[in-house]
């Protein structure tokens, strides 16, 4: 028992640790997020993002994407960013036999949910499209 709260102490401690703040990332680029307008600057701030943004705005409203990809489009190519929902599963264990026993979790983050695509032109690195899925 003092081994599966010892996994579940490290799960909760890495999960809490590996998410920045939108704050965290403004003041690690403060001098960029004065240069931007007051309404780009609440935008991003409320973690809101618009076409026309560059890569850079959109890092600090969201954070860094979950997946990047190019994309071939009609107007050539494109870089997509995707932003997922991670849905560990997370599996438990016990067993034993005579004179034995052992517990065992496992998390895999193996189900995720789709929250963003956003489109980049690649020139420009500016928002072309954005699809939330809610």
């Amino acid at each position: 028992m003092k081994l599966l709260s010892t996994y579940l102490i490290i799960l909760i401690a890495g999960l809490l640790t590996g998410c920045a703040t939108t704050g965290t990332r403004i003041d690690q680029n403060k001098a960029l997020f004065n240069t931007y307008s007051p309404g780009e600057q609440g935008m991003i701030r409320t973690q809101q993002i618009a076409v026309g943004f560059d890569q850079e705005m959109v890092r600090m409203a969201l954070g860094d994407p979950s997946r990047e990809t190019t994309i071939d489009t009609a107007a050539g190519k494109s870089v997509a960013w995707e932003y997922r929902q991670i849905r560990p599963s997370l599996g438990l264990s016990v067993g034993g036999g005579i004179g034995t026993g052992g517990t065992g979790v496992g998390v895999r983050p193996d189900r995720s949910k789709l929250l963003k695509h956003i489109t980049f032109d690649r020139q420009t690195s500016k928002v072309t499209k954005i699809e939330s899925y809610n």
